[in-house]
């Protein structure tokens, strides 16, 4: 059995649109209470914490915050990029219903894998409804923001079989590594070609995916 893993925000799900309001939100919130420091974010920073742990993300965003105060402003971006999604500011990317349909006729294990709160992943789940391509849903928090590569080896002792890493960031290709499981590097979403250049191949588009995990089934190994 083949299981395909999927990283969501960069990969499947367009996240700036609902993250980047969120984000300036909270800046706002701390700011009123007077505990933000400098500048609030430009987009290309917000872009950059896509797809990073929450620990990580608040080391570059507001460093100084007590760990209390770091929980609470996660939960606060949280409540409000779920507030974004029900509203309908939620999308995927264009041709990522279909390949999704295409990936899942092949009869392979589908499996969803992101940093990200429960309450997220629910909230994704019921407005797009990814039950119905994913064997599989999990979140950093089941796991306690573990480290991507550290949640993969507990992954592979639930589902026997071979695993091919779908991701856009440098935290997917680092899993894929040091888990010795190829991955598939997505250039259109949120990571620089530098940190995917470790992945097995690349993707210029969500439609490309379907060739490369062929590509894949048939050969075993790149």
């Amino acid at each position: 059995m083949v299981n395909l893993l999927f990283d969501y925000d960069g990969t499947l799900h367009d996240s700036l649109a609902i993250y980047a309001p969120a984000v300036w939100a909270a800046y706002d919130a701390l700011a009123v209470r007077g505990l933000a420091e400098g500048e609030p974010p430009s987009l290309e920073a917000i872009r950059r914490w896509i797809g990073m742990a929450p620990s990580e993300m608040w080391e570059q965003f507001q460093p100084q915050l007590s760990s209390q105060e770091k929980q609470a402003g996660g939960t606060y971006i949280g409540r409000r990029m779920q507030e974004l999604v029900e509203a309908g500011r939620a999308r995927l990317y264009p041709g990522v219903p279909q390949v999704l349909d295409e990936l899942k006729a092949l009869g392979v294990g589908m499996l969803l894998l992101s940093n990200c709160p429960v309450s997220y992943l629910r909230a994704h789940t019921a407005c797009f409804g990814l039950e119905r391509w994913f064997d599989g849903l999990y979140c950093g928090e089941e796991f306690h923001y573990l480290p991507k590569y550290e949640i993969l080896p507990i992954l592979q002792a639930r589902w026997p079989g071979e695993f091919l890493v779908i991701g856009d960031r440098e935290q997917d290709v680092e899993m894929a590594r040091k888990n010795q499981a190829p991955a598939v590097g997505c250039l259109y979403g949120y990571g620089s070609r530098e940190e995917l250049a470790g992945a097995t191949w690349l993707a210029k588009t969500p439609e490309e995916i379907p060739g490369l995990v062929r590509e894949f089934l048939c050969t075993g190994r790149p």
